[in-house]
């Protein structure tokens, strides 16, 4: 028998009887299959006398036998009234304990559970009334026509000219540190290096300038912060200085340098060797179609992250519209009693809130499941390894060798896990993006990637914060 007792919206307590009459017949069943399989030192095996087993191992079998009927009672019960509970049911803290002796079996065992659940609700915000923005970038042109430069430059021919320096160069500088100033002299034991740095990328135009009007061999005084721009110090020492990130020594900022080297790299022709040679054999013939190529890889990169944040949107707005009411003093119990000598008070405490939501969010995402009829196959999961096969090797591929590479990179159980969980986004995506208005909204690139940062930043912080209770999440 299992009674109900509602304590609020989203707990209560189930109290579970098993009667004498119920339990004895099944503690002699058990008594009888123990005695026929039990090796008993001085009898032969199933020839123990029962009095004799029953005092050597029948208040374990009592145990065991009560606490099988009470826990298949219980989930029957969870089961038939479709109940959607949260965590595990636990004990009552006034619960009694038994002394299991079978001996002495008392008329009825009464066990109370306490459990918590999710109150049926239907979702919101699944409509066409629902208007959201999706990012696009607004300069694709300007975009496009600094990949196809880059492309020439990276095609391009290199040379090393000794005779005069350009903007687009890139020169090579032995340095040694001087004596506090531009006009001192070169410091004893000071920092000797050689620094590498692209005339665009000089930040004191003075500096620039003066490096325009000289040529390999000669030599120079600079102030080494006004060779880049570099936020963090430990920055400027690593990648300007070319100091170890243990190296303590103080070092001035200005240098006396003897120009080494000076690369230049002339821009690529846009002829048939470089289409050829950048885009693939035969794909691309002339300039408008190379910068229809490149749009179309530059549309592809943002649209997997506008992507990302109409999904967070998603996320955002479901959240706030299905404020899911969770069981909070059941949950922080459960996660006590489960985490006792992982977690303490004041951790539960303080990242409880994190938890709660990455909560939320897993029950609003099973109701979408639920409502679309959304599952991912395990042959989703191998068409999307194989996907990540190909795209690897950039080439077709016989069937076998993408069939054994697959077979491989699903030995990894986690990485399976976090596929399937991928896809599953993916497929929940569609499904809310179906169901509800998107106008998309061009911004400038550089504001994209301001907008995307901000999120990224924002996210990891969410995810440091519920990270000590992820695997409790996840259970």
């Amino acid at each position: 028998m299992v009674v109900r007792k509602d304590i609020d919206n989203t707990s209560a307590v189930l109290t579970v009887t098993v009667t004498r009459e119920e339990i004895k017949p099944k503690i002699d069943a058990e008594l009888k299959k123990f005695r026929s399989r039990a090796s008993i030192r001085g009898f032969r095996q199933g020839q123990a006398p029962m009095e004799f087993v029953k005092k050597l191992y029948g208040n374990t079998i009592f145990s065991e036998t009560l606490n099988e009927l009470l826990a298949n009672r219980l989930y029957d019960y969870l089961r038939e009234s479709k109940l959607d509970v949260l965590g595990q049911p636990l004990p009552t803290e006034e619960q009694r304990s038994f002394s299991f002796k079978i001996t002495d079996i008392e008329p009825e065992y009464a066990v109370n559970y306490e459990v918590g659940f999710v109150p049926a609700f239907d979702i919101k915000g699944l409509d066409k009334n629902e208007i959201y923005e999706r990012l696009t970038v607004s300069n694709l042109d300007e975009l496009a026509e600094e990949d196809l430069n880059y492309a020439r430059k990276r095609m391009g021919a290199r040379s090393n000219p000794e005779t005069d320096i350009r903007e687009d160069d890139i020169v090579r500088i032995a340095s040694v540190e001087l004596d506090g100033s531009a006009d001192a002299g070169v410091k004893e034991g000071g920092w000797e290096t050689t620094i590498t740095v692209a005339l665009k990328d000089i930040t004191g135009e003075p500096l620039k300038s003066q490096l325009l009007a000289m040529k390999k061999g000669d030599t120079l005084r600079f102030n080494a912060r006004n060779l880049e721009k570099q936020e963090k110090e430990e920055m400027y020492r690593k990648y300007i200085l070319n100091l170890e990130a243990n190296d303590p020594r103080e070092v001035g900022d200005w240098f006396e340098g003897a120009i080494e080297e000076v690369t230049r790299v002339e821009d690529a022709e846009l002829d048939e060797n470089f289409f050829n040679g950048y885009f693939g054999e035969g794909r691309v013939k002339n300039r408008e179609e190379a910068m229809d190529e490149l749009k179309k890889g530059i549309l592809g990169f943002y649209d997997v992250r506008s992507n990302a944040l109409l999904m967070r949107d998603f996320q955002g707005r479901l959240m706030e519209q299905n404020p899911v009411e969770l069981p909070e003093k059941f949950l922080k119990r459960w996660l006590r009693a489960t985490n006792e000598t992982q977690i303490d008070e004041a951790q539960i405490d303080r990242d409880y809130p994190a938890f709660a939501e990455n909560l939320r969010w897993s029950l609003l995402r099973d109701k979408i499941k639920e409502l679309f009829a959304l599952e991912v196959t395990d042959e989703d999961v191998r068409n999307a390894y194989a996907a990540r096969v190909r795209n690897y090797f950039q080439s077709d591929l016989p069937d076998h060798v993408i069939e054994s590479s697959v077979d491989r990179l699903m030995q990894n159980e986690k990485d399976v896990a976090d596929t399937r969980r991928d896809l599953e986004t993916d497929k929940i995506f569609e499904a809310v993006r179906e169901q509800v208005t998107i106008r998309d909204k061009a911004v400038p690139s550089e504001e994209f990637h301001k907008i995307m940062d901000e999120v990224t930043k924002k996210a990891q912080a969410e995810q440091n914060r519920q990270d000590a209770l992820e695997a409790v999440a996840e259970d």
